[in-house]
């Protein structure tokens, strides 16, 4: 069939239509947004494991469990286990045998915190145990003497020989060591600056060492030695050797010193690094136990010039 020219036009755009529509029809449709998915990406080594979530909540600790003395002990272990330490103690031990718990620990009442691992006596009253021999004969002469053990950190009173008050103390730390040796209780206050920082207000404080400003008073009282050289008291002992202890006697314009005090004796050494002689009781109850034989000795190599400041006092203040 012979075609016009104007038919053959129309014909090759109708071809040309429907060839364009095959083509759209056999492509693949995409929805909006989709991309084209890529090959994987090959990577070598072993395959990754999922991270396992971490929580950073700290596991409960078990519950303390205080079982109490062992028959036979004179001491045991408590641990602390509430916040409010003076009505645990008092359930514990009752009110009136508190300073027994304090003066065994060496600690004051503000040391002692929850968790705070303490020795307990069994007995109390006239029954618990000094660190200091009851009677020493070679004292049987002097009216009043105070002796500090370092290595139990503790002191003792006593009125011709036979002790009258013993207590917990804490003398200088590693870095400030108290000195040992003879000393006598110079002059004292209620309330003096310490020479070390103008901050610091010791209370009830009696000196002994006056070039060196070393003396004896309340103060933080942690479980250790930790002064700055002092010997540091519970506030009860600190107020009774104040008043019992005798002060030096000067001349009248105050520069010349006519008689000693009351005699001091500041002995042995306190075993830093090692465990506190103290914390040994519940398993060997003679662990802080000074013996009548090491205060005696101690006590002769200084008794001539104890009697010999004590027949010049005596003169003194016979005048």
């Amino acid at each position: 069939m012979h075609m016009t020219t104007t038919q053959k036009i129309i014909l090759s755009v109708f071809l040309i239509v429907v060839a364009g529509a095959i083509i759209i029809s056999r492509t693949p449709h995409k929805k909006n947004n989709e991309t084209t998915p890529q090959p994987p990406i090959e990577t070598s080594g072993p395959e990754l494991l999922p991270v396992p979530d971490v929580t950073t909540e700290k596991p409960t600790p078990p519950p303390v469990v205080n079982e109490g003395p062992v028959e036979g002990q004179e001491y045991y272990f408590h641990t602390m286990t509430t916040t409010d330490i003076s009505k645990e103690l008092t359930d514990l031990v009752g009110a009136d045998n508190i300073m027994a718990v304090l003066q065994t620990n060496r600690v004051d009442l503000k040391n002692i915190k929850q968790g705070s691992k303490i020795v307990i006596p069994v007995a109390f009253g006239s029954e618990s145990r000094s660190p200091f021999p009851t009677k020493i004969d070679s004292l049987s002469e002097v009216p009043k003497i105070i002796v500090f053990a370092q290595r139990v950190q503790a002191f003792g009173a006593y009125e011709y020989g036979t002790l009258v008050r013993w207590g917990p103390t804490s003398t200088g730390k590693q870095s400030t060591k108290t000195p040992n040796g003879l000393f006598s209780t110079n002059w004292k206050g209620k309330e003096v600056k310490s020479s070390f920082d103008d901050e610091w207000i010791l209370k009830y404080n009696f000196n002994i060492n006056n070039f060196e400003g070393i003396g004896f008073h309340q103060y933080e009282m942690p479980g250790y030695p930790a002064s700055h050289s002092c010997l540091r008291l519970l506030m009860p002992d600190a107020v009774w050797l104040y008043d019992w202890a005798e002060q030096w006697v000067l001349s009248p314009d105050g520069n010349t010193r006519l008689a000693h005090g009351t005699p001091v004796i500041v002995f042995g050494d306190y075993g830093f690094g090692k465990t506190a002689p103290w914390k040994l009781l519940p398993t060997n109850p003679d662990a802080t136990d000074i013996s009548l034989g090491e205060i005696t000795t101690l006590v002769e190599k200084n008794i001539s010039t104890i009697m010999e400041r004590q027949t010049e006092r005596q003169t003194v203040l016979a005048q």
